[in-house]
């Protein structure tokens, strides 16, 4: 216990600290340590505060707390709604308390939780809760706690505003960052955004969507190496398929690099990642994603949409409709309707189609991808992505399958060009296949498609066509105008109108423009100088 308390990264009573680290729930025991211990059980009061960005976060830093502590019997309580953490404040007062700001106000100004026996206050971590709308209340809480407790602030990254409200929150507070180590080439990453309890389930559809034959799954915390070999075995995966690694060392390799925990320092990172060209994927909580660019040096960080098996279910039998709606617009079917016009007698006409579709799976017959590829009209999508974008030809299928819902058989022939690309779908299904597609991200860029037409198959332009003037009226015909000579004069009246001018205008004057007879122009009066004298 003594030999803890002096860790360099443990805080001392009534002493003020910053730590500069990347978003790690995990990394909490070692820079936390130190106030943790010097919790006392015996007094059935709140004695640490850590203020999180969220509920979710608030139920993060709970679980490592909980296992900090281990058996020592410190109760911690995880303030994600205050109703209940309000009851359970009053009945079985906890010695930790975590939430966000408006959770933690909410339950200071209820009287429910006691700012007197607080003895230190963290913030985890700074730069999120001031990014997030639950920072509002954050003044009025630092207002009620006593300032005489230790104030640790942990932040991802430092600012001159964050520098102001440390000062004030936390006064000539002692900085500790990570090394940062010598400046190295910007990695690349795509991430699942997943809360810390559906890590497990993000880990298996992730290997579901990306289907690696062999993986290397990272995490630094040993119940998630042992959670992470879980799951590749539920997947069939042999042990040196999906290795589970806690180290660079154990990582070494260019197999897919999965991070389950995010590694502390930029040099971890690159010690992991290794050699140039390995993909890296993280299963990151949506706070940690600013982290995670931090770590990879300002590398491209892109996320993957991961579907569920009843969101794929859906697409399917959005396709379905999509078919049906095609054979009932542009067949005739009363054929089919006089054949089964005698059932609607006995049973609904939902009924009689679902069982039609019943029977239809039924007597379907099993046909290779390809054949039944060949026997399907398709029709080419255009999609705004090409090679500029770094945008793969099996990126751009499995964008297609995860979010339509259809099986990659059916995905016909892709061409990715500069700056597009060409996707060839079922023509059944071509304009639910570019609705779905549009809006999904693909390497960070978000798609638009559309159905592709040939020049030939487009529609006339709207408007008159180029070089065209138009239909202007009927002008009559014009005639032979003549030379200039044949004209009428100006001075003499319009054939069949009025004189020039659309009035009677009376007598020609005498003289004409330039003439010399025409009248001298009337003489301004003088003008009178003013005598300064």
């Amino acid at each position: 216990m003594e030999s803890e308390a002096k860790e360099p990264t443990g805080v001392t009573r009534g002493q003020n600290a910053v730590h500069v680290l990347p978003l790690d729930w995990s990394a909490l025991p070692r820079v936390l340590g130190a106030i943790v211990d010097r919790i006392d059980v015996a007094r059935a009061e709140p004695q640490l505060l850590v203020v999180t960005t969220d509920a979710e976060s608030a139920a993060s830093a709970a679980s490592a707390i909980v296992g900090m502590v281990g058996e020592r019997g410190v109760r911690v309580l995880a303030a994600t709604a205050s109703p209940r953490a309000s009851r359970l404040l009053r009945s079985t007062p906890p010695h930790v308390v975590t939430g966000a700001p408006a959770e933690l106000a909410t339950l200071l100004q209820s009287s429910a939780l006691k700012p007197g026996s607080v003895r230190s206050v963290v913030l985890a971590w700074l730069d999120t809760i001031l990014e997030s709308p639950e920072a509002q209340p954050l003044e009025n809480l630092f207002a009620e706690l006593p300032k005489e407790g230790a104030r640790v602030v942990l932040a991802s990254a430092m600012s001159p505003a964050y520098e102001t409200l440390i000062e004030r929150y936390a006064r000539r507070a002692r900085r500790e960052s990570e090394p940062a180590g010598e400046p190295g080439a910007a990695l690349s990453a795509e991430y699942v955004a997943a809360p810390a309890a559906g890590r497990a389930s993000a880990l298996r559809r992730l290997l579901d969507v990306l289907d690696l034959p062999a993986a290397v799954l990272y995490a630094r915390d040993v119940g998630i190496r042992d959670e992470a070999a879980r799951v590749a075995r539920t997947l069939g995966y042999p042990t040196d398929a999906a290795r589970v690694a806690g180290s660079a060392a154990d990582a070494a390799g260019n197999d897919p690099l999965v991070l389950l925990d995010l590694p502390a320092t930029r040099e971890e990172m690159r010690a992991l990642a290794g050699g140039s060209g390995r993909r890296i994927y993280a299963i990151v909580q949506p706070s940690q994603v600013s982290s995670l660019r931090s770590l990879l040096g300002g590398g491209t960080v892109s996320p993957i949409a991961l579907m569920d098996a009843a969101e794929r279910a859906r697409g399917k039998d959005a396709a379905l409709r999509a078919s049906l709606r095609d054979v009932l617009t542009s067949n005739d079917v009363r054929r089919e309707v006089l054949a089964i016009e005698p059932l609607l007698a006995e049973f609904d006409g939902v009924e009689i189609a679902a069982a039609a579709l019943r029977l239809l799976d039924q007597h379907r017959p099993v046909r290779p991808a390809a054949a039944a590829a060949q026997t399907v009209p398709m029709t080419a999508l255009f999609v705004n992505l090409g090679e500029r974008d770094g945008v793969r030809a099996q990126e751009l299928v499995a964008a297609v399958t995860s979010s339509a819902g259809i099986p990659g058989s059916q995905v016909g022939k892709v061409e990715v060009r500069d700056t597009h690309s060409i996707v060839e779908v079922p023509a059944s299904m071509a304009e639910l296949v570019a609705g779905k597609l549009t809006g999904s991200v693909v390497r960070g860029r978000r798609a638009q498609a559309r159905v592709d037409q040939p020049r030939e198959a487009r529609g006339p332009r709207s408007g008159p066509p180029r070089g065209e003037r138009g239909d202007r009226g009927d002008r009559g015909d014009r005639g032979d105008r003549g030379g200039r000579g044949d004209r009428p004069a100006r001075s003499g009246a319009r054939p069949g109108g009025p004189p020039r001018g659309g009035r009677d205008a009376g007598p020609k004057r005498p003289y004409g423009r330039g003439d010399d007879q025409r009248p001298p122009r009337a003489a301004a009066p003088p003008r009178h100088r003013r005598d300064d004298s």
